[in-house]
């Protein structure tokens, strides 16, 4: 079918289910997806999502990780589906339960207060293992608050696995340098200042966002005068200095959102997201950081997308199974729960 037809085909369907289906979208996927969304977001805003929506049906158009977070967090009768099951997370995959447990338990018997926190781009083995271990999740739009939260009730922070949104955090909290340590990952860390380290900060990262340089916030400084630059926080430290602004997804989004018309304004973050500010809010003059794609978040099409849909309609009419079934742990996902409301519940204090 050609690319009119397929669309045509995902409105019919769309149509046919209403208010029983949902599509929903993070903002890194491609305008075709994002235009046949019902609801686009950043990690937060898709479990917050999950969290009220009442449709039977909820198509996932991301990767891995947040099809899971869904799983974890939609009721029991509803269906999760997700066009692409290899569409991972490089940063996800970088950590595991099993290299968690060990670190957590030796910082445990130095008799330290500590509490797990994951950043929701993590599988649920790491969200479930921090809800065993009164631990939260978080996400870019509210570490700060979370981890603000643990440690005013005397608790260390074992944060996994980005270690760059968790050194901004501590950075824009005004931590010193021996209340951080990293834990790399092949599990050594430096223990000299243990009792004082406030943050254990596993060694991950987004390469979308590790991407960015000094030399390309110089080279737009040169270029665009004018501009503010505004990056992601799972950038490096030195770029999240360098730069104006730094915030989630969704920040970004809303700030240039609500920007003046006029204003100037250079973006680091996924490349997919930065051409579709381009296209949407024109009366701004918006530029590149670096190009800079997440291949995962890149491989779902409409294809994939329709084939998932009509999958259902060949379902609800015995035709054949539903494909691409999101499927999880049932223990792991009471254990996970405990960790995501945890931190929705944090954060409404």
């Amino acid at each position: 079918m050609k690319k009119e037809e397929i669309i045509s085909n995902i409105k019919r369907l769309k149509e046919k289910f209403k208010d029983r289906l949902s599509i929903v979208a993070h903002h890194y996927q491609n305008e075709d997806i994002v235009k046949l969304s019902d609801f686009v977001g950043d990690s937060y805003k898709l479990a917050l999502f999950a969290k009220s929506s009442t449709a039977k049906y909820i198509v996932v158009c991301g990767v891995k990780f947040m099809a899971e977070t869904i799983k974890i967090l939609a009721k029991d009768e509803q269906t999760i589906l997700t066009p692409v099951t290899d569409a991972m997370c490089d940063m996800a995959n970088m950590a595991n339960e099993k290299s968690l447990s060990i670190v957590y338990n030796k910082l445990k018997s130095s008799n330290l207060k500590i509490a797990p926190v994951t950043y929701i781009n993590s599988y649920i083995d790491i969200k479930a293992f921090c809800g065993k271990n009164e631990g939260s999740v978080c996400t870019s739009s509210n570490a700060k608050k979370i981890v603000e939260y643990y440690f005013a009730n005397g608790y260390s922070i074992l944060f996994t696995p980005d270690y760059n949104l968790g050194k901004n955090i501590g950075n824009s909290l005004g931590l010193k340098k021996d209340e951080i340590i990293k834990i790399k990952r092949d599990l050594a860390y430096d223990d000299t200042n243990i009792k004082k380290a406030k943050l254990f900060l596993w060694d991950g990262y987004c390469y979308v966002h590790k991407n960015f340089t000094l030399k390309d916030i110089e080279n737009a400084r040169m270029e665009h005068k004018d501009a503010k630059i505004i990056v992601h926080p799972e950038s490096t430290e030195d770029i999240v200095d360098a730069s104006d602004l730094n915030g989630s997804t969704e920040m970004i989004y809303n700030t240039i959102r609500d920007a003046k018309a006029g204003t100037e304004w250079v973006i680091g973050t996924e490349s997919s997201f930065v051409n579709r500010l381009k296209d949407e809010f024109k009366d701004k003059h918006i530029y590149e950081l670096k190009e800079s794609y997440c291949d995962d978040m890149s491989k779902t099409t409409i294809e994939s997308l329709y084939e998932t849909i009509k999958s259902i309609e060949d379902f609800e009419k015995e035709k054949s199974g539903l494909k691409y079934l999101v499927d999880i742990d049932i223990t792991m996902k009471q254990e996970a729960k405990k960790s995501l409301d945890k931190m929705i519940n944090i954060v409404s204090l």
